[in-house]
């Protein structure tokens, strides 16, 4: 008989509420276990914060510290932040009680010298328990980093990584607009910039995961953030953005190896952006050029990113992980869910 595997999800923003839908869409997947903290979802059947036609029977659960402590599932997905500080407690409770953990969090991506000690003390209470963690999504996960790496396989040698990720934000959310400044005037701009709340992180554990999958020790990672701003007045459907303003960012990190620029990655996001695309350039032998017109969505290839990397999460060995660490991630193959995973080590 086939086997059933318990979900839970914490975080109900827009990736966390994609993640949700596409678990329902899993026969193999039973979501048994919902936590967000709004007051909008708090106490609600998770079918009505979906917009869906049928209530699911599982209430979202307003406190996360007691779901955290609680919850009995095989996986949790953790869409909660961006930040490890943030999540590593979540973290640490769900994989106290066993429970494999797929994340968005992106410092977690990868073990940056800042973060290394926090994720080596993850990284022994996963082996301790026996459970597998995993941060991944599209950025960190896949178009700034393991999409450049699959590209990297015909080239005999490589001598530098190209990336250049192109957004249109007006196709996205609030929360990404105003995570990206949208709307700020260039003074609001540049104090959120020093207070932290306007950037994209993950472009620096992108720039580590391709050098340490190449095998290449960087000597310096330099990171810059400035506005894209509006040339003209803009709308999207949550913000009219004056002309002047910022309309989003232009995030840029320089990895250098030997002297020379190893890994250059430039993320491009505002309301406004013309020819959204995702740019993958290898300087190798023989050199590759690569491009993904319109790009790929965000919070849709988060989710999906998320979901398709759960069956090489369950066979995967005890720790946490990087997306360098996984056999090749694909499109979810339901069947691959069925068979009982190996015990972990």
């Amino acid at each position: 008989m086939p086997r059933t595997l318990k979900v839970a999800i914490a975080g109900l923003g827009p990736v966390g509420q994609a993640v949700a839908r596409a678990v329902l869409q899993v026969p193999a997947l039973k979501l048994v276990a919902v936590a967000d903290p709004a007051p909008l979802h708090a106490g609600k059947d998770v079918g009505t914060v979906l917009g869906l036609p049928r209530k699911i029977r599982v209430k979202v659960e307003g406190n996360p510290d007691r779901f955290f402590k609680k919850v009995r599932a095989d996986v949790a997905f953790v869409c909660t932040s961006s930040l490890l500080k943030d999540v590593k407690p979540q973290i640490a409770a769900l994989v106290s009680n066993r429970v494999n953990v797929l994340t968005t969090c992106e410092e977690l991506a990868w073990p940056v010298p800042a973060r290394a000690a926090a994720f080596k003390e993850l990284d022994r209470l996963a082996k301790r328990k026996k459970v597998s963690v995993l941060a991944t999504g599209v950025n960190p996960g896949f178009a700034m980093d393991t999409l450049a790496l699959a590209l990297t396989a015909p080239c005999a040698r490589v001598r530098r990584v190209s990336v250049t990720r192109v957004v249109d934000a007006a196709a996205r959310k609030l929360p990404l607009q105003r995570r990206v400044g949208a709307g700020l005037n260039l003074g609001q701009f540049r104090r959120a910039v020093t207070e932290g709340t306007v950037r994209h992180v993950g472009l620096v554990e992108s720039a580590h995961m391709i050098a340490g999958a190449l095998g290449w020790k960087l000597e310096r990672v330099d990171e810059t953030l400035e506005p894209a701003i509006a040339p003209r007045d803009l709308d999207s459907e949550y913000l009219r953005i004056p002309a002047g303003a910022a309309a989003g960012i232009r995030q840029a990190v320089r990895a250098y190896r030997g002297g020379e620029l190893a890994v250059s990655l430039d993320l491009q996001v505002y309301v406004g952006a013309e020819s959204p695309r995702d740019h993958v350039l290898v300087d190798g032998d023989p050199p590759v050029d690569a491009t993904i017109a319109g790009g790929v969505n965000g919070e849709l290839a988060a989710a999906a990113v998320l979901l398709n990397s759960l069956p090489r999460l369950l066979s995967a060995p005890a720790g946490v992980l990087t997306a360098k660490d996984l056999p090749l991630v694909h499109s979810l193959n339901p069947q691959e869910l069925a068979a009982p995973p190996p015990r972990k080590r």
